[in-house]
């Protein structure tokens, strides 16, 4: 009876620590399992809040970019008025110029009128005079020297002892080949016909480069036509340079 006493008592010794130990495994495991809980809500809580301070950040970012494209396009709109207003004001001063210089252009075409009328009021005045003034009056033009010269001799002026070649056949151009017969022909039928245009009586001592006329010959024609001015063409030439000469035409003060 003792014995069995025994073997019970040990059986429930055995017992106690089987449950003893396991029920401190279970707590341990609860333990655990809580703790896993706890970091798991701790990780979730964590990761939510990561989450709140990414979507806080995309938030700031994505406020910072539209505000920059705010500021942007605000930007933009005031270059394009910017730009607008200066066209506008340049298009204003530029039709402003284009006004007043057509106002100038217009002023300027009544003053070439105007200026154009008194022109013309003083030419035909001019004429006017030119015509009274040539009324009458006979000019003699000779265009010196001729085809041929006439080496012959003549005094080289009424009374004169002294002689000279009758005429010559003149110079002859560098460039041109032209004879001065030629160039002082062409000169004098311009003036003539100019002459003659004024009003002027106009006799010629040639008008032709083929004649054989003398000096003194030239000189009778023009005084025996009474002419109030003797006209001669002639263009001189020198192998100097620097040396010139004048032609003048001097007025019968005789009459």
């Amino acid at each position: 009876m003792r014995k069995n006493s025994i073997i019970f008592l040990i059986i429930m010794i055995i017992v106690l620590v089987i449950s003893f130990i396991f029920i401190n495994k279970e707590k341990n495991n609860i333990a655990r399992t809580s703790n896993r809980e706890n970091v798991y809500e701790q990780n979730i809580a964590l990761n939510e809040e990561d989450n709140q301070n990414i979507v806080v950040s995309i938030n700031i970012n994505n406020a910072q970019q539209n505000e920059a494209t705010v500021e942007k396009q605000e930007n933009e709109v005031n270059t394009e008025n910017t730009i607008r207003n200066q066209n506008t004001a340049e298009g204003k001063e530029a039709e402003s110029k284009k006004t007043e210089n057509k106002k100038v252009e217009n002023k300027t075409k009544e003053n070439k009128i105007v200026g154009n009328k008194t022109t013309n009021k003083v030419s035909e005045k001019e004429n006017k005079e030119e015509n009274k003034k040539s009324k009458n009056k006979t000019i003699a033009i000779d265009p010196g020297h001729q085809t041929k010269g006439d080496s012959s001799k003549e005094p080289i002026g009424p009374g004169a002892t002294e002689t000279k070649a009758k005429v010559t056949t003149g110079a002859t151009g560098v460039s041109t080949k032209q004879t001065e017969s030629e160039l002082n022909l062409k000169v004098a039928l311009k003036l003539e016909s100019e002459l003659k245009q004024r009003g002027y009586r106009v006799v010629m001592t040639r008008t032709t480069n083929n004649v054989n006329i003398s000096n003194i010959q030239r000189a009778e024609i023009a005084n025996n036509s009474n002419a109030d001015a003797f006209i001669r063409i002639h263009a001189d030439s020198v192998d100097n340079e620097t040396v010139n000469r004048n032609v003048y035409i001097m007025p019968n003060f005789t009459k």
